[in-house]
């Protein structure tokens, strides 16, 4: 017989998973440490071999197979219907849970229920359909489902993000709605520490952190220009105007400072002689924008248009002058006596050495 024939309805298989789980639960009362020391591959066989009990005399029977390798999920039955092994050992029937991304699922594996042990004396075992006990999203190496298989109705996390958990597994990019729905629950000061903005799909969390006084030059050079092109509410008089490159910095690149002020030229005043007019008594952070002023505009021509209106907190904009954009931003956010637009534009139209 053909393994893609005669396949049993999702009905029939959820009585297959829930009698294969009685069996254990009966098991584990009559030899209550039985279990206790199976966790992994041989508690897979376990269930494999509950599974092939309850399959006798049903169309399920022969049909039964523990993958082998790093696949998703553990078992695979009549090669359409799959069975993800999970446990712990402690009182709690929540643990963390497979990739949200599924890049190891069994191809042609439609339906997936999860049997889970709680082995702790006496062991107990419950089973459920896997998108019914996603509560959440935990971010360890890359993004995870958090589960929970006393998870009430209408609380999984395909609930709070309104999007199906059949529609996220089928996206050629199944991090982007997590990412848009963890975006619209940051609160000032919050940030998506494990996003990677160029590609959504992997994990961009530093594999180290470092202090900002031990950066190369160059470096410094790069991540100052990035800030003042990416956060424009730097030129601003707010006293948490370095709270989001800070957050930035530490997120994307694992760089942190005891005093980010201290890396911008915060204090004291210059005269700037740009393009035939001369600005007096301006504060310093212009001069050294200036000497960032290519640096800026490398990185404002080179980001995304998405990733620039995300930075920039602007819905619509037309991106054929990037530039024209950014220097009308800042003039907004700088609010200083003096024309900020007019100054931008000599800088970067008509750049000339400050004295």
């Amino acid at each position: 017989m053909n393994q893609t024939e005669n396949i049993p309805t999702l009905k029939e298989f959820e009585s297959l998973c829930q009698a294969a789980c009685q069996r254990m639960n009966e098991k584990a009362a009559l030899e209550p440490a039985y279990y206790l020391s199976k966790g992994g591959r041989q508690l897979e066989k376990e269930v494999e071999r509950a599974l092939n009990q309850a399959a006798e005399h049903t169309l399920f029977q022969g049909r039964i197979q523990v993958v082998s390798g790093q696949k998703f999920p553990d078992i695979v039955v009549c090669g359409y219907y799959g069975i993800k092994v999970r446990s712990t050992q402690s009182d709690k029937w929540e643990l963390i849970g497979g990739s949200v991304a599924e890049g190891t699922r069994v191809g042609g594996v439609e339906h997936i229920y999860l049997l889970f042990g709680k082995l702790s004396r006496p062991a107990v075992f419950k089973t459920r359909r896997y998108e019914d006990c996603l509560a959440d999203i935990a971010v360890t190496h890359s993004p995870r489902y958090k589960i929970d298989m006393d998870l009430g109705k209408d609380e999984t996390i395909f609930d709070k993000m309104g999007v199906s958990y059949e529609t996220l597994r089928h996206l050629e990019h199944p991090l982007r709605p997590v990412v848009k729905y963890f975006k619209s629950t940051l609160k000032p000061g919050e940030t998506l520490w494990w996003v990677n903005e160029t590609e959504p799909d992997e994990n961009s969390a530093p594999a180290k952190i470092r202090m900002w006084n031990t950066l190369a030059a160059d470096e410094k050079y790069h991540l100052v220009s990035a800030g003042l092109a990416l956060f424009p509410e730097l030129f601003s008089q707010s006293t948490d105007k370095y709270q989001r490159f800070t957050l930035w910095l530490a997120a994307r690149h694992g760089v942190v400072s005891s005093s980010m002020c201290d890396s911008f030229s915060a204090g004291g005043q210059v005269d700037l002689h740009l393009g035939g007019l001369i600005f007096q008594r301006i504060p310093r952070k212009y001069e050294q924008l200036c000497e960032h002023c290519e640096g800026v505009k490398w990185i404002i021509e080179n980001t995304h248009m998405n990733q620039l209106k995300d930075y920039w907190n602007i819905e619509q904009a037309d991106f054929k002058d990037r530039l024209q954009i950014w220097i009308e931003i800042v003039a907004e956010q700088a609010k200083e006596p003096f024309d900020v637009k007019e100054l931008l534009t000599q800088i970067f139209y008509a750049p000339q050495k400050p004295v």
